[in-house]
């Protein structure tokens, strides 16, 4: 599960970090004790729920644009990354032309067999030759496990050129070009363990892409047969729905049980009534098909889940992304919301304010976790909910 993001020069993003990166989870506990009782901001390491929240155009759609980026850029390369999803280019995503894109991931890995828990931070460098077209100046992976004095890179490469950690040894390799991701090279092998945990880990991310209106989005003619998962849009819930009924018949029951308790319209039906309902499907049968599927995402990324829902039914959507969270705990759930009734059932830790100067001139992000603002923290103890204490103003600076 990711830990902390380390974002520099992307769009209005110039240096800005959520989470906790690696010498953050090296430092001493006692550390961040003195830190914090010294009134200091201490770096909170990111949970399996984080709800995005702060005025409209404070970043927190370009952090998602950011993450879907990234993505893009490992799996299919920066150029073919930089033009999708509507971007207009390399040069158009970055703050300063001159100078080049850093990301920083940190993750953390359990393994239940071994009981053991692993960090990896992934670094990577973009950027532009003369031309203008985008390329991998750098891509480093270091692992890091409790008892090891120094961090160890297991894959290291720069202008395409570097190393990879093969059973303790370094393997020297070369790609064809500087516009392949080495973590994509590598970590497509089983063989090199923990850069194919990285590299599937960043490959899962799913960015929900639900309309309030699905009508539109599923076509007349959508092949009949099952699908394993949902797609981004919804559009195929269908195929996921025929699949689960042929291949995990106790999960299908289960999920219909579940459908047919939460959505309103489909109390006291039959399994009939719940595939005519997904002929056109409302955002909340989606979510929670999504959040049903037998094999989860590591990381679902949605704007505005909430957007349109009736209170209770808000309320049962909150609870499945909690129990979501709590089913799987590797991994995790990342949301915008302009509701302050869906963070009620949210810590401090799990919530992050994102605010821009008010002034025009001034478009530096600040990105603070609520668990670092004082108040909050003391309100919270006190009893008060999370959701009260947005609305009483008390994130706003």
């Amino acid at each position: 599960m990711l830990l902390g993001i380390h974002i520099q020069n992307f769009g209005l993003f110039k240096d800005d970090c959520i989470g906790a990166l690696l010498p953050d989870i090296r430092k001493d506990p006692g550390q961040s004790s003195l830190a914090l009782s010294a009134g200091l901001e201490i770096a909170h390491p990111l949970n399996g729920i984080e709800a995005l929240i702060g005025r409209n155009h404070s970043g927190k759609t370009m952090f998602f644009s950011f993450l879907s980026f990234v993505q893009g850029a490992v799996v299919k390369g920066p150029a073919a990354a930089s033009t999708e999803s509507g971007r207009s280019g390399f040069a158009n995503l970055l703050g300063d032309r001159d100078e080049p894109m850093i990301c920083t991931l940190c993750f953390k890995f359990y393994d239940p067999q071994e009981k053991d828990t692993t960090y990896l931070e992934y670094r990577l460098v973009i950027d532009a030759n003369v031309h203008g077209k985008p390329h991998f100046e750098e891509e480093k992976l270091t692992l890091w496990r409790e008892g090891m004095d120094e961090p160890k890179d297991i894959l290291s490469f720069k202008q395409g050129k570097g190393f990879v950690l093969f059973k303790g040894e370094k393997m020297d390799g070369e790609m064809n070009d500087s516009m392949t991701s080495a973590l994509h090279a590598y970590g497509s092998m089983k063989q090199f363990y923990f850069t194919n945990r990285t590299y599937r880990e960043i490959l899962r991310w799913y960015f929900v892409g639900f309309r309030k209106d699905q009508t539109y989005q599923i076509p007349e003619d959508m092949t009949p047969g099952g699908h394993k998962h949902l797609n981004n849009e919804g559009s195929n819930a269908k195929n996921v729905l025929a699949y689960l009924r042929q291949e995990k018949p106790g999960e299908y029951k289960a999920i219909l049980s579940k459908l047919m308790d939460a959505i309103p319209g489909l109390r006291d039906k039959d399994e009939k009534s719940v595939l005519k309902h997904f002929q056109k499907p409302d955002m909340l049968a989606l979510f929670l098909l999504l959040l049903s599927d037998p094999d989860p995402k590591p990381l679902i990324l949605m704007e505005s889940p909430d957007e349109g829902l009736y209170h209770d039914m808000l309320d049962i959507l909150a609870s499945e992304m909690r129990n979501y969270s709590m089913r799987y705990p590797g991994c995790q759930i990342f949301f915008t919301t302009h509701n302050p009734y869906i963070l009620e059932n949210l810590s401090p830790s799990e919530i992050w304010v994102f605010s821009r100067g008010e002034k025009t001139w001034d478009d530096q992000i600040e990105i603070r976790c609520a668990g670092s603002i004082p108040i909050v923290q003391e309100l919270y103890d006190q009893g008060v909910g999370m959701g009260a204490i947005w609305y009483a103003g008390h994130f706003d600076n």
